[in-house]
């Protein structure tokens, strides 16, 4: 089971790049709104990721999820790069606007779970 602040942190992800894409649709052009979806993905993928590694580790000992979560840090290094490489590379999309938009989603990541214990501690 999915816990509900990874669901919301998965949402604001997804409402982050809706957004980027749109803006930069408008102020630029079809060909950097892809770029920035794909740099957003990038971080959607390896949020997605993490969310089921830690829904695999309910009830383990701690040295498992120790292990786990060292195998997990290597695995999404290793799938971030080769993402990036396959839309630069493969796909020949715009790099600034490509690692704008995982910037973007980066800072979504690490932000949004700030936002959301803000606006929980403001609603008590």
């Amino acid at each position: 089971m999915i816990r509900p602040e990874f669901v919301r942190l998965l949402y604001i992800q997804c409402i982050v790049l809706v957004i980027a894409a749109f803006v930069t649709y408008k102020v630029a052009d079809l060909s950097a709104a892809k770029s920035i979806i794909y740099g957003n993905l990038i971080v959607l993928i390896s949020a997605l990721f993490l969310t089921w590694r830690h829904g695999q580790q309910q009830h383990a000992k701690a040295e498992w999820v120790l292990r786990q979560a060292y195998k997990t840090v290597i695995e999404r290094f290793a799938v971030t790069i080769l993402l990036l490489l396959i839309g630069l590379k493969l796909l020949e999309l715009s790099p600034l606007w490509l690692i704008a938009g995982f910037v973007m989603g980066q800072a979504a990541w690490l932000l949004a779970p700030i936002w959301i214990r803000l606006r929980t501690q403001n609603d008590k």
